[in-house]
């Protein structure tokens, strides 16, 4: 079964194609609900309010754009909605007038591949990395994150910029105490 057919199928409230839109897409969207609860039991929970959402709102899905982009973006308001019930999140608020300093960023960094940035990554505050996550990898922007977070944008933006300093801490930790193992491995890969 094609993804349309699948997607007609949930419309029409076809159990079979729920069935094969779950089996399509469970796995993908676990590993991204677990990694923006930090938690597996709270990531299984995250993915079945995502369907269930997904099943509700489907009829809204208009075939524009990316049906699986779809689905994650209510993958990362499932998650950070389950996190919010069960984890208190602590952001240091910040004003705008806030003198905060931009990261310059090391050749280096471009370099990493995705499991080495993935590892520092898991180094943050949890505060940072969801930030950062949102922000980078899933291309939210300030005022979608302030929402979703309840911070304000410039939270946000301070946010983004402390966790970048901190992964630039981190790299240049690694090369200074001799633990470029992991920085190496993924130049060299």
């Amino acid at each position: 079964m094609n993804i349309e057919d699948i997607i007609k199928g949930c419309k029409e409230g076809n159990r079979a194609s729920q069935d094969a839109l779950v089996q399509k897409f469970a796995s993908g969207l676990l590993s991204l609900c677990i990694r923006y609860t930090s938690d597996y039991d709270l990531g299984r929970d995250a993915l079945q309010e995502c369907f269930l959402n997904a099943f509700k709102y489907i009829h809204q899905y208009t075939g524009k754009g990316s049906f699986e982009g779809w689905l994650k973006r209510i993958a990362v308001h499932a998650a950070l909605s389950v996190k919010k019930k069960f984890r208190s999140l602590h952001f240091d608020h910040i004003t705008e007038d806030r003198d905060w300093q931009y990261a310059e960023i090391p050749d280096i960094y471009s370099e990493l591949q995705v499991e080495a940035i993935l590892q520092l990554l898991h180094q943050l505050p949890e505060t940072l990395y969801l930030v950062f996550n949102l922000y980078v990898v899933e291309g939210y922007q300030h005022s979608e994150i302030s929402g979703m977070l309840g911070i304000t944008e410039s939270t946000s933006r301070a946010s983004l910029c402390k966790a970048r300093n901190r992964l630039i801490e981190l790299i240049k930790n690694q090369e200074k105490y001799g633990q470029t193992s992991l920085i190496h491995k993924s130049i060299i890969s």
